[in-house]
């Protein structure tokens, strides 16, 4: 069914989760990587109404008695992965067969709470996912930020990134553009429309609003001509693109550089090519901001081979946290435990970018969505143990 025959009460969506509990948590763990570059030992953080209220000495000792104390003596405790582009399998719902340009298309109209690709997501350590409009349309729609719940999701940004698409996905023998260059064409024109001011409809205001830089733009692009494509009109409407799937990226990498473009990767296996798995690191070394797609399992893998072909751990952190988080202009909610951030983290019995750490639990807005129990449990300032 089409995207915009799909309607959810999004007041509903849109609100914050009711079942967290009142009294404030106190986190302690072995290591806290707070973001990519802050990581102390021990750590603590208070986690209040479901976000980062307090962190390590800045806790005040009467929030710190009356919490209740939950204990990870041995773990490292990150923020949250974050997915910054996916379906979440909902690929028939998020696309519009009939026409190319539909630029106001909203994948929130289309979002399942109840979905089974949803509720898998903190099984690998992903707290938070960019919902994205299917490739298949050349102006696809305008994303959202879901995250996966203790009975169901929500949505957590009804409208983030602009999705662009100019893979052979989006090029149709039944309908225009049926090549590469009438996509950019179409695209181009688009643009030049909303670039002049012209009174137009919802599909012009969106493409404006990309212009103006109110709305990133994410352009599903793989081969090098598909990339240079993008590169173009970006270059030419002055924007900064965020090139997704880009299997061929190592083939211009100064050109994406030069346009101050971002990187979501194609997931990384041992099987690739050379220059594949040595993307990253060179995506690193040019200053060029980088994530991963793929199946939420496959995020943790990708991260872990990047380092393996000299990404920097620090780097490869961020590729799972930080840098999505960033791309879809989310960074002051997911990404990092700062104070003020959704309280969304993970659990590893060591480092999580060695793929023998374990994932011991995933905590979404405060709530432990899967795991372990911590070693230890203090309900109040009595400190008495509750298991």
């Amino acid at each position: 069914m089409a995207i915009h025959k799909l309607f959810f009460v999004r007041i509903l969506l849109l609100s914050p989760c009711t079942a967290l509990a009142a009294q404030d948590l106190l986190i302690e763990c072995k290591t806290l990587a707070i973001a990519p570059d802050v990581v102390v030992s021990p750590g603590a953080f208070l986690v209040r109404d479901g976000k980062v209220a307090f962190l390590g000495q800045e806790i005040p000792a009467e929030a710190r008695a009356k919490a209740r104390t939950l204990a990870w003596p041995t773990a490292t405790i990150v923020p949250g992965f974050v997915l910054a582009h996916s379906t979440l399998g909902q690929e028939q719902d998020l696309a519009e067969r009939a026409v190319a340009m539909t630029p106001e298309l909203q994948a929130a109209d289309a979002f399942d709470p109840y979905r089974t690709d949803l509720g898998q997501l903190p099984r690998y350590g992903v707290t938070g996912c960019g919902l994205a409009p299917s490739s298949r349309n050349v102006a696809a729609g305008i994303g959202a930020l879901v995250k996966p719940g203790k009975d169901k999701g929500r949505i957590a940004s009804n409208a983030t990134f602009l999705k662009l698409s100019l893979t052979a996905a989006a090029r149709d023998p039944e309908r225009p553009p049926t090549s590469l260059m009438g996509a950019i064409d179409l695209l181009r024109e688009g643009f030049l429309t909303a670039k002049r001011g012209v009174q137009g409809g919802p599909d012009i205001a969106v493409l404006g609003q990309a212009l103006r830089g109110e709305r990133r733009v994410f352009f599903a692009a793989d081969t090098f001509s598909e990339i240079q494509g993008a590169l173009a009109l970006a270059q030419q409407f002055g924007f900064e693109p965020v090139l997704v799937g880009a299997s061929e990226a190592q083939d211009c990498i100064e050109q994406i550089a030069a346009t101050r473009a971002a990187v979501v990767l194609q997931p990384l296996t041992m099987e690739m090519r050379g220059d594949r798995l040595l993307l990253p690191q060179r995506l690193e070394q040019r200053g060029i901001p980088f994530c991963f797609l793929g199946n939420p399992h496959q995020l943790r893998t990708s991260a872990a081979i990047a380092v393996h072909f000299g990404t920097s751990r620090k780097q490869a952190l961020a590729a799972l946290t930080r840098t999505p988080a960033q791309l879809l202009g989310q960074q002051d909610l997911i990404g990092s435990l700062r104070r003020g951030c959704d309280a969304d983290f993970t659990v590893f019995d060591g480092d999580p970018l060695d793929l023998s750490s374990a994932l011991r639990a995933v905590y979404v807005d405060g709530q432990q969505l899967i795991g372990d129990e911590p070693a230890r449990i203090t309900t109040s300032a009595t400190g008495k143990e509750a298991r």
